[in-house]
Parts: C-alpha cells; sequence; structure tokens
C-alpha cells in the first residue's frame, strides 16, 4: 500500500485544533500560576500580621501563648524591619518575630515588589471594622490601586485590626476590703482604683481606671468590718494585646488623691477580641489611723 503524506486541508484541521487547545489552555495554566503567586503572597503577608500581633491559634491549657510584636512592646512596629532588628532603646524588644524566613523574599510578594505596611491613625474603616495597620500588595498588574491589589478592600482577614492590637478600655469586677477601727467608731468616705501596667517600647507604661467610689458606712473599734464592692470602670486607653499587670489601690478619700494602699500585682493576658477584662483583686485589710 503506497503511504500518503497529509493533505492541505488535513493540516489546516489539525492547525485549527491545537490553535483552540492553546487558546483554551494557555488562560487555564495562566489563571493556575496566578493563583499560585497569589496564595504565596497571602501566606506571606499573614506570616507578617502574625510576626505583628501574634498567633491567636497557639494555645496552651486554654490560655493563648503567642503575641508576637506587639505582645512584648505595646505598640505596633513602625516598619516591617522593626520585626527582625530591634529599634534603638526599646528593652522590652524579644524577636526576632519572624521564624524561618527568606531575608531576599519575607517582606516582597510573589512578583518581585514589596509589599507595603503602614499604620493608621485615625484607623481605617472598612466594613465595618477598625483597621490600625494596613499590608498591601499590588497584586499581579504590579500597580496599586487597580482592581487586583490584595489589600484591606479585598482581603480584611490580612489586615491589622484595632481589636487585635488594643482590645479593650473596660476592666470590671469585685473589690474586697477588711477595715478595723482602733478605739472610736468612725466612717471613712474613701475611693478606690485599678492601676495597670503594661509594655511600651521604651519600658513600662502605666494607665489607671476612675474613681471607684467606695460605700465603706461605720466602722465599730475592734470589730473588723468587711466591704466588698462591685465595679467596672474604663482605663484611660485602650490595652494591648499581651501581659498586663493590675493593682487595686485604696485611698483616704473619695476624690482617690491620697494613697492609702495597695494589693500585690497581679499578672493577666489581654487577647484579642476581649471586650472587658474581669478581675477580682485579693482582699486588703486596712487598719484605719486614728482621726
Amino acid at each position: 500500500m503506497k503511504n500518503r503524506g497529509f493533505t492541505l486541508i488535513e493540516i489546516i484541521v489539525a492547525m485549527a485544533i491545537l490553535s483552540i487547545m492553546a487558546g483554551t489552555l494557555v488562560p487555564m495554566l495562566y489563571k493556575t500560576w496566578e493563583s499560585n503567586e497569589i496564595a504565596v503572597t497571602r501566606g506571606r503577608m499573614l506570616e507578617l500580621k502574625k510576626a505583628m500581633v501574634g498567633d491567636r491559634t497557639l494555645v496552651q491549657q486554654g490560655i493563648r501563648t503567642h503575641y508576637g510584636f506587639v505582645g512584648d512592646n505595646g505598640v505596633l512596629p513602625a516598619g516591617i524591619d522593626d520585626l527582625l532588628t530591634a529599634p534603638a532603646g526599646w528593652v522590652n524588644w524579644n524577636g526576632p518575630y519572624l521564624g524561618g524566613f527568606d531575608p531576599d523574599t519575607y517582606k516582597s510578594d510573589a512578583w518581585g515588589n514589596g509589599i507595603a505596611y503602614a499604620r493608621h491613625n485615625p484607623t481605617l474603616a472598612v466594613s465595618g471594622m477598625s483597621v490600625t495597620a494596613t499590608l498591601r500588595s499590588a497584586g499581579p498588574d504590579r500597580t496599586f490601586g487597580t482592581g487586583d491589589d490584595i489589600d484591606e478592600n479585598s482581603d480584611l482577614s490580612l489586615q491589622v485590626l484595632e481589636a487585635e492590637v488594643w482590645p479593650t478600655a473596660t476592666v470590671q469586677g469585685n473589690l474586697s476590703y477588711t477595715f478595723t477601727a482602733a478605739t472610736s467608731e468612725v466612717t471613712p468616705s474613701y475611693g478606690a482604683d485599678i492601676l495597670a501596667s503594661y509594655h511600651d517600647g521604651a519600658g513600662t507604661a502605666t494607665t489607671v481606671t476612675g474613681c471607684i467610689p467606695l460605700a465603706v458606712g461605720p466602722v465599730q473599734p475592734g470589730v473588723p468590718k468587711n466591704v466588698g464592692q462591685s465595679f467596672e470602670k474604663n482605663f484611660g486607653i485602650e490595652l494591648p494585646v499581651g501581659r498586663v499587670v493590675l493593682r487595686s489601690r485604696l485611698f483616704s478619700d473619695a476624690a482617690c488623691t491620697t494613697l492609702a494602699a495597695e494589693t500585690n500585682d497581679m499578672a493577666i493576658f489581654v487577647s484579642d477580641g476581649l471586650s472587658k477584662i474581669s478581675v477580682n483583686p485579693p482582699t486588703l485589710y486596712y487598719p484605719i489611723p486614728e482621726p
């Protein structure tokens, strides 16, 4: 049987089929590649966010254990490099906060452009949430301000929310006192507050609640009087996530100006999403001075 070659029509048909297949497969392959690059970029942005505010999924015995840069320093970093190198004078810095990072790519997206980081004061309002810092990638087209950007408008979970850094300013609980009078009945007019100490970049900062009036009433000599007082007050600022030390203070006047006594420190951990801190300081025993 005599072999024959392809006819012109057969070649044209084959080329048409290949062209159709290429027109279908190439966009599919590009979309797959682009999706992978977006996933890589999202992963890098998420690692940067975790380094800043910690990983809420790291828990031991029901207690969150990882608070990142903010947990040690009380504030967000000024720049991404602060996650790896301590700013001058920051005594509580305990980094580096990025583990297993590639020094050539950790602050770049998958297309080789730098990930833009910015803090916002006042915060940005996005979808009903307060965003205090943003991480942004220009996306596949390498141009900010276009529809393929990876930013707070496309993925809020990659942004730093105010509640993830400074979740609450409110503290509630119960104060407990035992008062004694020496030789005569007294009816003191006392007040109390809660002092909070927390880390900031340069060391330790403090804030206090408003004054809590105490309903002590008459105290008889030789008869200890137990007084309990529930309270809910705000500190002067929102407290940062991480370790905070609280102390109950007693004042010998209702305006909380003259310190009389205070409890020992109580360490707690403030986590994101917390609306109120609950604390019950130990009973404070206080002998009322003679007038």
